[in-house]
């Protein structure tokens, strides 16, 4: 499976993820956990609902919301999601800079 879907190579960030870990309170902690995720398809929105803290879930897009990804900035700014005012600076998002696969993060060439 690696070999398909990185090429045979460790690739950064997730692909998926197992129901039963998305309902973890360490879920996607080391990221902000919930007040990073702003798009999420509907049917598994709806099936971990009770998971998603209340006051982030109207604020997290699905695809019935946001239908073009043109439309996921707008809908964020309006619902006033947190990653707008903990990510973004100066009102827009700021593009994450990812190593190529098996490249090392800068931090981790440091010292």
């Amino acid at each position: 499976m690696a070999a398909e879907a990185c090429g045979g190579v460790q690739g950064h960030g997730n692909m998926g993820a197992a129901i039963p870990f998305v309902r973890e309170k360490t879920f996607e902690r080391g990221d902000g956990g919930w007040d990073r995720i702003v798009w999420i398809h509907e049917s598994l929105k709806t099936a971990v609902a009770d998971a998603i803290p209340e006051e982030v879930y109207d604020k997290i897009a699905t695809e019935i919301d946001c239908p073009k990804s043109a439309d996921l900035e707008p809908f964020l700014r309006d619902k006033g999601h947190p990653v707008t005012e903990k990510y973004w600076k100066d009102g827009k998002p700021v593009p994450l800079e990812l190593p190529a696969p098996a490249q090392f993060w800068p931090e981790d060439m440091e010292g």
